[in-house]
C-alpha cells in the first residue's frame, strides 16, 4: 500500500517573503507540461547560457575536470565543461517531469541492469542501502527505481532540506510522489530503522561536508573528503550495500545499473569510502558530462596539503 509522505501546505507559506518562491513553483509546474524532448532542447540552450555567464561555477568545474582528467587538453576540458552545464540544466528541467507528468512511457523504455541485486535481498526481508552519486538525471531516475519495487517496499533517500520551505515542499512532494520518503541528516536513526524494517534507501554523500568529512579516499586520483556515516548506517541496519548508477542516454532512454553487493561494507569506514569512491569513479567515467562537477568536491584537504580552489 502506498504511503503519503508529503509536506502539507501551511498558511505561513503565503507570507510575502515567499511569493517569489511560489512563482518559481508555478513556473516549474508549467514546464512539466512540455514534452521531454523540448525540455532537453531548452536545457541545451540554458546550459550554454550558464556556461557563458556563471563564471564562478565554471571556474570550479574547470579546476575539477582538469585535475580528474589530466590526459585531456584544455580545449577538451572546455568542451566537457560546456556539455556538463548543459546536462545539469537538462536535469533541472526534466525533474519537473518526474514530479508532475506521466512517467509511464519512460518506465517502459528504461534499461535497468542488475535489478536482481536489489530485489533479491528485499525478497528475504533484508534492507538495502544504495550508495550513489550526484548525477544529472537523479530526480528522473528515482521513480524508475520505485517502479521496480512492490508497493510494500518503498524507496527512502537522504537529502538536504532547502532553506526556503516553499521550494523544499515542491522538491520533497515531487520526489515522494511515487511511494518514496526523504530523510534529512537529523533523521539518521529513522533511516536506519527504515532499512532494518526491510526497506531500501538511496544515499549520495559525494560532496564536501566540511567538518563532518573525516576520511579521505582517492577519486580520479585526487584525495577527496568523505563521511563515515554510510558505514554506521550499514552496520546498524545490517543492510546489503550496492552502488546505483543512473544515466541519461539518447531518445528518451534512461539507464540504471545496480551493482553486486559491495563485500564487507560496514566493517571498516576507510575501506568502505575507498570502495564506493571506486564505484562512483567507474560510473562517472561512462558518461563524464553527467556528473556534478561544479561543486567544490575537493575543498577539504588532508593535513598539510594546500588549498585546492
Amino acid at each position: 500500500m502506498k504511503v503519503n509522505h508529503h509536506i502539507p501546505f501551511q498558511t505561513a507559506m503565503l507570507k510575502p517573503q515567499y511569493w517569489g518562491a511560489w512563482l518559481v513553483v508555478f513556473f516549474m509546474w508549467l514546464i512539466s507540461f512540455l514534452p521531454l524532448r523540448v525540455k532537453h532542447a531548452l536545457g541545451n540552450v540554458l546550459g550554454t547560457l550558464l556556461y557563458l555567464t556563471m563564471k564562478g561555477r565554471t571556474k570550479i568545474g574547470r579546476k575539477n575536470l582538469s585535475a580528474c582528467f589530466p590526459e585531456k587538453t584544455p580545449d577538451e576540458i572546455e568542451t566537457l565543461l560546456k556539455e556538463n552545464m548543459q546536462q545539469m540544466a537538462i536535469g533541472a528541467l526534466e525533474c519537473t517531469h518526474a514530479w508532475w507528468a506521466d512517467m509511464r512511457p519512460y518506465i517502459s523504455k528504461a534499461n535497468i541492469i542488475g535489478i536482481e541485486n536489489l530485489l533479491e535481498p528485499l525478497s528475504r526481508g533484508q534492507g538495502v542501502l544504495m550508495m550513489g552519486g550526484h548525477f544529472a538525471a537523479i530526480d528522473f531516475n528515482l521513480p524508475l527505481v520505485v517502479n521496480e519495487l512492490t508497493e510494500e517496499k518503498r524507496l527512502g533517500y537522504m537529502y538536504r532540506p532547502h532553506d526556503n520551505p516553499v521550494i523544499d515542499r515542491m522538491i520533497v512532494n515531487g520526489r515522494n510522489r511515487e511511494n518514496a520518503r526523504g530523510f534529512s541528516k537529523d533523521q539518521v536513526k529513522d533511516l536506519i530503522k527504515w532499512i532494518k524494517d526491510g526497506q531500501v534507501a538511496w544515499y549520495a554523500c559525494d560532496q564536501n561536508f566540511s567538518k563532518a568529512s573525516t576520511l579521505f579516499a582517492p577519486f580520479f586520483g585526487v584525495q577527496a573528503a568523505n563521511l563515515a556515516m554510510p558505514t554506521l548506517i550499514a552496520r546498524r541496519s545490517n543492510a546489503v550495500v550496492v552502488f546505483l548508477r543512473m544515466h541519461r542516454l539518447k531518445d528518451g532512454v534512461f539507464e540504471i545499473e545496480v551493482s553486486k553487493p559491495l563485500e564487507n561494507f560496514g566493517d571498516d569506514p576507510q575501506q568502505d569510502c575507498e570502495m564506493w569512491n571506486q564505484e562512483l569513479e567507474k560510473a562517472v567515467r561512462m558518461h563524464p558530462s553527467q556528473y556534478f562537477w561544479v561543486h567544490k568536491r575537493f575543498k577539504k584537504r588532508p593535513p598539510g596539503e594546500p588549498k585546492f580552489y
